[in-house]
């Protein structure tokens, strides 16, 4: 599976999860957002490190938008970090923390849309099978180390 079929496979697993939690009674959606939350970090964090790093290092010279890409990622995860840490000191049965959980939800959209639209047809462009290929078995490896190293804790 090449980087960017495995990026979406987690975008459709992430909506599916919010969705759930989105839904959930209230005395229920705290332990629904448990099992999410560390996917979504694992998730931030192979993105940067086994596509948009490499990305903005290679391809300025072919895509100025991808070689910028990473700042504006690291900005928008930098914003919902700050949300999820508002919601970390709030009960989530409360109306508040749903608040919270759907501004998270709301950024998260509008980051998978733009990334689907316009960055991974980008990047379509710029890299080979093979490197896209290489990108997907890194990021699945890495996902599992993360997922693993989190459950362990």
């Amino acid at each position: 599976m090449d980087a960017i079929q495995f990026l979406k496979q987690e975008h459709e697993k992430a909506k599916a999860a919010f969705a759930k939690v989105l839904k959930a009674a209230p005395e229920t959606r705290g332990q629904l957002w448990t099992k999410l939350q560390p996917e979504l970090e694992a998730h931030e964090q192979i993105e940067d490190t086994c596509v948009y790093e490499p990305l903005s290092r290679d391809a300025g010279k072919r895509d100025s938008k991808l070689a910028d890409w990473r700042k504006t990622h690291q900005n928008e995860v930098t914003k919902v970090e700050g949300l999820i840490k508002e919601m970390g000191k709030l009960d989530p049965e409360d109306a508040s923390w749903l608040t919270k959980l759907k501004a998270v939800h709301a950024s998260l959209e509008s980051h998978i849309r733009e990334e689907e639209q316009d960055i991974f047809p980008r990047i379509s462009k710029v890299c080979d099978e093979k490197q896209l290929k290489q990108a997907g078995t890194e990021l699945k490896e890495m996902k599992a180390k993360k997922l693993k190293l989190t459950t362990v804790r």
